[in-house]
């Protein structure tokens, strides 16, 4: 049945737009004044447009089309937590989806709403059509789904799929927050130093250059290192770029990838830090995978792909052989080594007493309350550090500035 995206106005005269089928334009104009509204604009939205998941034909328009698919965090979890009460209420999925779609404002989110709205009411399970959108649901959003419609608990699973995706954003916005404002002092730094080197400090130097005089050291440094700020910029630029570039391709290989995850859980003081962020998601993910009813294994194959950390995700994976073949998961995280103790002594209480979704659920709960202390405490320090850093350099370009000066006056004296 064709798709069409309309905007109406309702009895108040206020806006209102969606996306409904139709056999025809006319029949949607009449379904819409049934509804009390007054159709402005109809326009038929095209399959590629509601199915954004099919590969394009041109790898460009491809790599363009998925530029333009932006969905926030917020906006998955909203959705989930939305059909996780409709469905909770005894409303059918295709309604559900129905009621979601007619309030969704974020045209990528809505059209894929409607497809998978369409192949629900083709047949297909609730996980299969959200599956044919990998783009917007994770394997691990499907796997969940599937479980919970396969026992019969997809509210249950729904609401804990919303609780996973509040929880990671809520923690992401936290992080993010604290190091708004060391990051924001950082750039005006940046931006105060290269404004001194670039215009005020070639204005003042000038005269020293007419004087003629030997200068000192600290000068001329300042001298050489504005010069070049103004004369070279556009190589330090491209500098930059090709570096990044070549950075960006060497980390796209898997032994790149595999190298720098490896470094960013050695480095100091953020390498804890990030692998303590590492161990909550695995934690959270296999919990949440475990309560859903999906099995140890599988559970574990799904994490191993959701981690992130390709050092992290090999053992994810030797853990996997070693419990198909009838191994305790303790023993093979132990033999990891990349596991604290505590992590290790929680999940092996979990395993003898049966209740190890609650233990992995427990262990990510502290990892992340202990991430939050550690990035607030980290950047209590760091606006200190960043200001005596900017309070050196600005002092070095004032004694710079100053020690000619006063060879100057000397020698007039």
């Amino acid at each position: 049945m064709p798709v069409y995206e309309y905007k109406a106005l309702d009895s108040k005269g206020k806006k209102v737009s969606g996306i409904l089928d139709a056999d025809s334009p006319r029949l949607l104009r009449a379904r819409l004044r049934a509804d009390g509204l007054y159709p402005v604009e109809i326009q038929s939205v095209t399959q590629a447009e509601t199915t954004p998941q099919e590969p394009a034909k041109t790898s460009g328009l491809l790599q363009w089309d998925r530029l333009l698919r932006k969905v926030k965090p917020q906006d998955r979890a909203g959705v989930t937590r939305q059909l996780a009460t409709l469905v909770g209420a005894g409303i059918p999925v295709v309604s559900a989806l129905d009621t979601i779609i007619q309030q969704m404002s974020n045209k990528a989110l809505r059209r894929a709403l409607v497809d998978i709205r369409e192949e629900v009411m083709g047949g297909s399970s609730l996980a299969e059509a959200m599956g044919n959108h990998k783009w917007l649901f994770s394997e691990l959003y499907v796997n969940m789904v599937h479980a919970g419609e396969s026992s019969g608990a997809l509210e249950v699973v729904l609401h804990r799929l919303a609780d996973l995706l509040e929880r990671t954003v809520k923690l992401r916005n936290r992080v993010q927050a604290a190091l708004f404002y060391p990051i924001t002092m950082m750039g005006i730094g940046v931006v105060v130093l290269a404004f001194l080197l670039t215009y005020v400090v070639p204005i003042v130097t000038r005269l020293f250059a007419e004087a003629k005089q030997r200068l000192p050291r600290p000068t001329l440094i300042l001298i050489n290192t504005s010069d070049f700020l103004i004369n070279w910029w556009w190589a330090l630029l491209l500098v930059l770029a090709m570096g990044f570039f070549f950075v960006n391709r060497i980390l796209a290989t898997p032994g790149g990838k595999l190298w720098w995850d490896r470094l960013k859980l050695r480095l100091p003081v953020v390498g804890p830090l990030y692998g303590r962020l590492v161990i909550a998601r695995f934690s959270r993910t296999l919990g949440v995978l475990l309560q859903g009813g999906l099995p140890l294994t599988s559970s574990l194959a799904i994490v191993q792909h959701v981690i992130d950390n390709s050092h992290m995700a090999q053992h994810v994976e030797k853990a996997i052989q070693d419990v198909n073949e009838g191994e305790d998961l303790t023993v093979t995280l132990e033999r990891s080594k990349s596991f604290p103790p505590m992590v290790i002594q929680m999940i092996s209480a979990g395993e003898r007493s049966g209740t190890m979704e609650e233990m992995l659920l427990r262990i990510a709960e502290a990892y992340e309350d202990e991430v939050e202390t550690r990035v607030a405490a980290l950047t209590s320090l760091l606006e200190p550090f960043l200001i005596l850093v900017m309070g050196l350099m600005v002092g070095f370009i004032v004694l710079a500035i100053l020690l000619p000066i006063l060879q100057m006056s000397r020698l007039l004296g």
